[in-house]
Parts: structure tokens; C-alpha cells; sequence
């Protein structure tokens, strides 16, 4: 196990590598995410065999508890999360680059829920949150998701080769949704410039304003775009409409998945089905990337009495459901893992 020199930019580049190509890659995973996260601390281990990097764990920092510090994993590690031996050395390594008032080191890896594995954390000394935790901000990521797999693993699904193919997956009330939202006009682009993500932004806070939501600062979003513009990993996407923006959407491409993580729109022109046409085109992406899944996000419950959940499953409904293995938590200090958890009571 290694700690990342941030100097040496040629193993910056192979750590980078390895997490944008590796089939369970996550952007937050790459340490670009620790430059986005500007209030946040990082170190970066990884593992190598015959000089090749095979397992990595990105980790950032905050005080979460007066004087402790958190210590994140984001959707990681990417590495092979059976292999419990592995991932408590990259824990170990972590924790001696960190300072000594950790009191928890947090993982969140997107793999499937099983009694099996969440055992084997158990019996590993680990404290696992999942299935006991019944709201959908009891975590820190979302354990449901909805997902669309390209490979057609769905009950009643066949494998998604084109764009044809692809429309007959949805429902059959969505695809004349899509088509009327072209009929009417609408038009989609998509980009990565800061015009593009300033048009989202727009949207994004009407959409929060209608709901009543919080939402992050344009900030946040500037410094995501010029952080991953010309990567190629990135992207953001416009409806259109009578020369106007009238909804956006923006995803990462990393692994073998895209990953839908912010959208917004106008609510005056809802009944152009904006948000739809933008998610077939995103959807595209990821199939001519040959991408297996488009992860639209969290969900409360997989039930249509979850507004998120019946926008999404309109696109999925063939899929089965992602129920991810939760947090993964090696509790440092006790004390301050009990304070810590009083927020998601």
C-alpha cells in the first residue's frame, strides 16, 4: 500500500487512469473530486501488483463532530470490495496519513446488497448502515437507486445495441413524451463550457425554488467545470425551446457507467417534456460510450408514491432494482461515531 505523492505526476495519471477505466470507477473516486471539495482535506492510497495500481481508496476530510474528524470514501473504494483483507490494509494505510482525531472511517461502494456481504464486514470488525436505515438522508449517499442497464438484465428486457432499441425500453407513455417534446420543438446540446453550466445553474435553482429545496452554490459548479472540461468525462446538456433554455442535466462518464447528478428546469414549460428528451440524450451518450449502466440517482423507495422514483422508473421499468450495500464504517473513536450518528436520527 502507497500513499499518493501528488508531485509525481505521472502516478497522479496512472491512479487517474485507473479509476476513470476500472469497470466500478467512480468520479468521486478521482481526485479531481478532492479539488471540487474545496473545505475538504484528502489522501489517496492505492495498491499495486507488478507495478500496476489495482485497487485504490480516494478519502476526504472534514470536522463532522467538534474537534473529530470524518474520513470519506465516496463511492469507494474501487477495488474488489469482496476482498475484505485488501480493503482493511488500504483502511490501515489511510488512517497512519491521517491525523490522530479520526473518528471514523467511512466507505460507500456502489455494489449490490447481500446478507453474505454485509456480514463479512460485520465479522470484520466493521459497523455496516443499511437496511436498518429507512429514509433515503439516513446516509450520506443514497443506498436506492434507480439504474438502466444497457445489457438488458431486466425481467423482459433484451440487451440495448441502438437507439431503437433504447426507445422501446422506456414505457410506452414516456416514448410519446420524448416525441412530442421534438415535435414541439424542443432541441438538445450538450457541452462542457461555463456557458453551459451557468444555463444549468439557472435551471437547477428554479427547480429547488419550486420544491423548496437547498441547493449548492454556482461556485461549486464553476469549479466542476473547469475542473473537467476537455476530459472528455463530462458533460452537460440544454433543452431548448423558442431560443430559450428550458431545462438542463449533467452527468459523469466513468467506468462502466454514466452518472445523471444534476438536473433543473422551468416549470411554465413543463408540458414540453424537456427533462425526458434530456435524459434519451443522455442516455445515448452512454450507449455509444458502450457504457452498462446510466445511474439516474437516489430514490426514496422503489414505489410510485416516490415522485423521484416515477420519473425514473419510466425509463427503467424493465430493470431490477439497485439496492447498494450501504456504509461501510471502521469506527475509530466510539464516542464520536455515536455523536456523529445523532444527525441522521
Amino acid at each position: 500500500m502507497t500513499i499518493l505523492n501528488l508531485d509525481d505526476q505521472e502516478k497522479v495519471s496512472a491512479y487517474q487512469k485507473f479509476v476513470r477505466e476500472n469497470p466500478r470507477g467512480q468520479v468521486t473516486q478521482d481526485p479531481l473530486w478532492g479539488e471540487l471539495k474545496a473545505n475538504w482535506n484528502h489522501v489517496y492510497v492505492y495498491h499495486e501488483t507488478d507495478g500496476q495500481i489495482d485497487a485504490v481508496m480516494s478519502v476526504l476530510t472534514v470536522e463532522a463532530v467538534p474537534g473529530k474528524i470524518l474520513a470519506y470514501a465516496g463511492r469507494g473504494p474501487v477495488a474488489d470490495i469482496e476482498d475484505v483483507d485488501l480493503i482493511k490494509d488500504l483502511i490501515k494505510e489511510a488512517l497512519a496519513a491521517l491525523p490522530d482525531n479520526v473518528f471514523l472511517l467511512r466507505m460507500d461502494p456502489e455494489v449490490q446488497y447481500s446478507d453474505e456481504l454485509n456480514q463479512k464486514y460485520l465479522d470484520a470488525g466493521f459497523q455496516t448502515r443499511n437496511t436498518q436505515v429507512t429514509h433515503m438522508h439516513g446516509n450520506i449517499q443514497p443506498r436506492k437507486n434507480v439504474v438502466l442497464y444497457y445489457d438488458g438484465r431486466g425481467e423482459g428486457a433484451t440487451p440495448i445495441t441502438n437507439e431503437d432499441e433504447l426507445m422501446l425500453h422506456f414505457k410506452p407513455k414516456l416514448r410519446n413524451d420524448i416525441r412530442r417534446a421534438f415535435r414541439d420543438g424542443v432541441t438538445i446540446t450538450f457541452g462542457d463550457s461555463e456557458e453551459d453550466i451557468r444555463a444549468l445553474f439557472d435551471t437547477y435553482v428554479a427547480m429547488a425554488k419550486n420544491h423548496g429545496i437547498t441547493h449548492r452554490p454556482l461556485d461549486y459548479f464553476l469549479r466542476m467545470q473547469k475542473l473537467w472540461a476537455g476530459t472528455g468525462l463530462f458533460r452537460v446538456y440544454l433543452a431548448h425551446f423558442e431560443g430559450q433554455v428550458i431545462a438542463g442535466g449533467l452527468g459523469f462518464a466513468y467506468g462502466d457507467e454514466i452518472w445523471y447528478m444534476y438536473a433543473g428546469s422551468y416549470r411554465e414549460f413543463g408540458k414540453h417534456n424537456a427533462p425526458a428528451a434530456i435524459q434519451y440524450e443522455m442516455l445515448k451518450w452512454g450507449l455509444s460510450l458502450g457504457k452498462i449502466e446510466y445511474d439516474f440517482g437516489g430514490i426514496g423507495e422503489f414505489d410510485v408514491s416516490d415522485g423521484l422514483y416515477k420519473f425514473k422508473h419510466e425509463f427503467a421499468y424493465h430493470d431490477p432494482n439497485a439496492e447498494y450495500i450501504g456504509e461501510l464504517d471502521w469506527v475509530v473513536d466510539e464516542e464520536g461515531y455515536k455523536d456523529y450518528l445523532k444527525q441522521f436520527d
